[in-house]
């Protein structure tokens, strides 16, 4: 057990102050921090053990079928990452087709050229020969942040395009790969489990951004369509020519614009249709990581959280309509907003 104010380990069992900083411990000053009610909590300890056990299973499945050999061996360099990029790549070029949508050109272009980059260092790796550009690019993917920043991204991306269909399955299995390759690279920075007050605020924070991103996919944010497109169509043409005392009339259809044609119906919308989701669902994603991360990774920036939470809140208010979507939302990024802002006072305190 950890004090929560100077993080330093306390006895067993722990005293009324701290040994270090004389401050009371944890469970004296536990009171101070939010609570939920015991139903509540034994609601979501038992959802909580649901969902261990069904991510333990679908982890074992996932891990079945990366490491066989099989698979490795056709892989150069047996890299998943390599695998994980070429997904992107071929998920990002098949909306090129007419009949599959994207994630937007800018962030197609930097996904696609992250691929590039990722497969360049992968088959640099593997001992391959490659053009002196090719081995320029894959040096600028060889730096320690690239790979695991492309992962998030992915998943970021994978979640902004969740539903039925082949492009979303290709997304998810390449967040998959990469997610199950940058395992260990992800693991030493989430290795401590910190305080009991850093475990606090990490457990409201995951909670808030649980409810934000629920809310993102499953609920109605607005409705868009319900207007014309316009378009080409066939009209009868009858021409006049005369020819001395007689008319002859010459009948032909030509193509002509009109815009009141191909109407399109009204159809609800999701949070992920508005402006700047993708950087608000990475940002979700970052302040659950870094509250979950080792006290001294993040101790260098201690406005970083305060100034997450407030993007956050500030896109959901300016987002608000009387949907049940972005009300939502915003309930979850106040959750995170009292979290963070309980984390920082008590930062700043010591």
């Amino acid at each position: 057990m950890f004090c929560a104010h100077c993080g330093q380990p306390l006895p067993t069992p722990p005293g009324r102050f701290c040994a270090h900083c004389g401050k009371t411990t944890a469970a004296e000053g536990a009171s101070d921090g939010p609570r939920l009610p015991p139903e509540v909590s034994r609601a979501a300890a038992s959802a909580a053990e649901a969902t261990r056990r069904a991510a333990e299973h679908t982890a074992h499945a996932v891990q079945n079928v990366l490491e066989d050999p099989r698979l490795r061996g056709r892989l150069p360099g047996r890299s998943l990452a390599l695998l994980g990029a070429g997904l992107v790549a071929l998920a990002i070029l098949l909306t090129l087709l007419p009949f599959f949508s994207g994630i937007g050109w800018v962030w197609s272009v930097l996904m696609l050229a992250g691929s590039v980059l990722i497969g360049a260092r992968e088959l640099r790796a593997a001992g391959r020969i490659l053009p002196t550009p090719l081995v320029r690019a894959a040096q600028v993917a060889e730096h320690p942040h690239f790979l695991p920043l492309f992962t998030l991204l992915t998943f970021v991306h994978a979640f902004m395009v969740l539903s039925l269909g082949f492009i979303p399955l290709l997304w998810l299995l390449a967040a998959l790969v990469l997610g199950y390759d940058q395992r260990h690279a992800l693991r030493p920075l989430l290795a401590s489990p910190g305080t009991p007050a850093q475990q606090r605020l990490g457990r409201w924070v995951l909670v808030g951004a649980l409810v934000c991103v629920t809310s993102m996919w499953l609920l109605t944010w607005g409705y868009s369509g319900g207007g014309f497109l316009g378009g080409f169509q066939p009209y009868h043409v009858r021409e006049m020519q005369m020819d001395g005392f007689t008319r002859n009339y010459v009948d032909h259809y030509e193509f002509r614009y009109d815009s009141m044609v191909n109407y399109m119906p009204p159809y609800a919308t999701s949070g992920r249709a508005r402006p700047f989701s993708a950087l608000v669902v990475l940002a979700l994603g970052a302040l659950v990581v870094l509250t979950r991360a080792r006290p001294f990774e993040f101790s260098r920036y201690p406005w970083l959280l305060p100034a997450l939470a407030g993007g956050i809140t500030l896109w959901a208010v300016l987002g608000l309509v009387s949907r049940p979507g972005p009300w939502l939302f915003l309930a979850g990024a106040l959750i995170i907003d009292v979290a963070v802002a309980r984390g920082f006072r008590r930062a700043t305190a010591t």
